[in-house]
């Protein structure tokens, strides 16, 4: 459950999915089941208090930003689990909040009529159809769902005044972009490639079975001297496979990371060990690979240096919650 918080905690650093998960949150909340209603208390922060019945309801915008229903909360272990790690979010944006209320922090209307256009835009709507979208599930939108940005916008606000936003080192930002990108010389790895994908089925054994034929296939290819693409136009169920397995040429951040990483160790010529992948088991060769020059480096350092820049002030707003957790009369009686 440790790594479901770091998931969620990391919302707070990219602000516009933090507005378009909101809408998800209130449309999971309305079609939720009513709670019994519970008056026990299970936490006091300074002068104010948390209920059960709060904790529960919270717990459904948790699970809703990790994928999972409510349903989960019906497993005793789970259960405790879930509202364990809830309780820790709401003190912390209790916390937040009282702290903003201390400095005179508030979010102007502006700022939320902003991000609210701006994520309808995202979404491919005017402004109107967004309202008329969460009008038609039963929500409040001047209530309910300005208070949910609200306080995502006033969480990003004081994360900014409290964030020293210290400079990133060019040798930390080199070091990033090498992980990411490769050497960061203005110049880039550039490979044609193609395969061979068998998507494994929905079942007990599905995957070792798939990878067990492209382990055949390979045999094949490498032992026998069949041709890759004849077998690729027979059995690859990806794409390419009406065109011997050929994806064409391509450079890193191109395709998806699981299977780019893969392709771009691999040397001209080898076929590789079957590659698992979200997608399914692949069968990869490198046909050529040139060095390139990379006209977007200094756009990617930038972006690299961003990245980095955002973790750091993260961690800072962690460290700054955890002195506000120290600072604060803070009572958990769950």
């Amino acid at each position: 459950m440790t790594s479901q918080r770091q998931r969620v905690a990391r919302r707070f650093s990219h602000i516009v999915s933090a507005v378009v998960v909101a809408l998800a949150v209130v449309l999971m909340a309305s079609v939720a089941p009513a709670a019994e209603v519970v008056d026990r208390i299970v936490a006091q922060v300074g002068d104010e208090i948390i209920t059960e019945y709060e904790l529960e309801q919270a717990a459904i915008p948790y699970l809703a930003q990790l994928g999972q229903t409510p349903e989960v909360l019906e497993d005793p272990a789970q259960r405790d689990e879930v509202l364990r790690e809830v309780l820790d979010e709401e003190i912390d944006t209790m916390l937040i909040r009282q702290e903003a209320d201390e400095q005179g922090v508030e979010v102007a209307e502006s700022q939320i009529d902003e991000w609210v256009s701006m994520t309808a835009q995202q979404q491919g709507m005017t402004k109107e159809q967004f309202q008329q979208l969460i009008a038609q599930h039963g929500i409040d939108y001047e209530g309910e769902y300005r208070e949910i940005i609200r306080n995502q916008l006033l969480r990003m606000q004081l994360m900014q005044q409290q964030a020293r936003g210290g400079a990133v080192s060019e040798s930390a930002v080199e070091e990033a972009y090498r992980e990411q990108f490769g050497e960061p010389d203005g110049m880039q790895d550039e490979i044609e490639v193609r395969h061979i994908l068998v998507i494994p089925e929905q079942t007990e054994g599905g995957e070792e079975a798939a990878v067990q034929q492209i382990e055949q296939l390979r045999e094949r290819i490498v032992s026998d001297g069949e041709d890759f693409a004849a077998l690729a136009d027979e059995y690859s169920q990806g794409p390419g496979a009406g065109d011997g397995g050929h994806i064409g040429t391509v450079t890193r951040g191109t395709l998806a990371e699981s299977f780019e990483n893969a392709a771009f160790d691999q040397t001209v010529g080898e076929v590789s060990e079957p590659i698992v992948t979200e997608f399914g088991v692949h069968l990869i060769e490198v046909l050529d690979r040139q060095r390139i020059e990379d006209p977007e480096v200094e756009q990617r350092k930038e972006q690299v240096r961003a990245q980095l820049q955002e973790e750091q002030m993260q961690q800072q707003m962690e460290s700054y919650i955890e002195t506000l957790r120290t600072r604060a009369f803070v009572d958990v009686r769950y």
